[in-house]
């Protein structure tokens, strides 16, 4: 799981969404894979709840091929059959999904034209550059007929001249031309980075992460970092959600069959900063925030419950402070520590 969803990460970004399937033996060991979102062509939900999936049905394998179709993982009736086995199930999970649809849309939906259009604009640079360079020689001359001059033309071909190199020729016999295309750029830069523009929008991601820095500072690169990472914070929340969803549904399908596992245990889906660019402000932060309150519970102005919660609130995580104080063994009784 550590490796797979990494894989679940990029497509969800790419399709907007996810069908992971969930088959179980009768030992209550399960097995997760997941569906290309590019085969489920119909999603069947309850009458009354869009959110609750009934059945998947897959396009047809090539043609004349059957339809395979999943069933919707339903936590009341998910249960062992008479012979112990569980039924094989499919989930869903979507992104970008307007209230009221069904399906998620890609992150890269927004940007995929001018994507297409940023390709296309720098094949017509690449090919200008080339044909700009191009260039042939005329060579005119007197010859008695065609015979002599396509000999001409064979000797010329068979020994170019070299760049910078000296032709002598007589006025009455040959004269030499060089002709190219002229072909100007026409502010190829402001072209560029107007689609580039158009591109990082749709992304959400500030111009610098398009290795064009433009007229930026490091300052200015900073602030306009925090709206990105802050969407991207979101969407790890979510994932995270997704892991941790998933693994309740496999720890409810094994402790029905081993009673000696809790199904309502805890599970806890960690990941690493998004943004570690932050850590030494809060730190500082916390620091500062510590040193001050430290001196007002002292004095008994407040307690320690108090102090946790700001000293947590100023690192920028987000704690249970009852827990935090049971386990560090400071938990307050009607103004007296046990």
């Amino acid at each position: 799981m550590l490796i797979r969803c990494y894989e679940w990460c990029d497509e969800l970004t790419r399709a907007g969404e996810i069908f992971p399937t969930l088959a179980t033996d009768v030992s209550g060991m399960s097995y997760v894979r997941a569906i290309p979102a590019s085969l489920i062509a119909e999603i069947e939900c309850a009458a009354n709840d869009l959110e609750q999936a009934m059945r998947f049905t897959e396009f047809p394998a090539g043609t004349g091929g059957e339809t395979r179709s999943w069933s919707g993982y339903r936590e009341q009736g998910d249960a062992p059959d008479e012979d112990g086995k569980f039924e094989t199930v499919m989930l869903h999970y979507a992104i970008n999904r307007p209230i009221g649809a069904l399906r998620g849309e890609s992150d890269l939906a927004p940007v995929l034209r001018w994507l297409t259009r940023y390709a296309a604009w720098l094949e017509d640079r690449v090919r200008l550059n080339r044909f700009r360079q191009s260039f042939l020689y005329v060579v005119y001359g007197k010859f008695k007929d065609a015979a002599q001059r396509l000999a001409r033309q064979a000797e010329l071909n068979a020994n170019p001249p070299n760049p910078g190199s000296i032709l002598v020729a007589d006025d009455g016999q040959e004269h030499w031309d060089v002709i190219s295309p002229k072909l100007d750029s026409f502010e190829a830069n402001t072209d560029g980075l107007a689609v580039k523009k158009m591109v990082a929008v749709g992304a959400g991601a500030p111009l610098h992460f398009l290795a064009e820095p433009e007229s930026a500072t490091r300052t200015t690169a900073e602030s306009s970092d925090e709206p990105t990472f802050r969407h991207y914070e979101q969407r790890q929340i979510y994932f995270r959600w997704i892991l941790g969803d998933v693994a309740r549904i496999v720890l409810r399908r094994r402790a029905a069959v081993d009673q000696r596992i809790n199904p309502n245990a805890k599970i806890v889906v960690k990941t690493p900063d998004i943004y570690a660019r932050d850590n030494g402000g809060l730190a500082a932060a916390a620091k500062s925030i510590i040193e001050g309150f430290l001196q007002l519970r002292e004095r008994n102005l407040i307690d320690d419950a108090e102090l946790v919660r700001l000293a947590y609130r100023f690192a920028g995580e987000v704690v249970d402070v009852e827990e935090v104080l049971e386990k560090g063994g400071r938990k307050e009784t009607g103004g007296r520590k046990q």
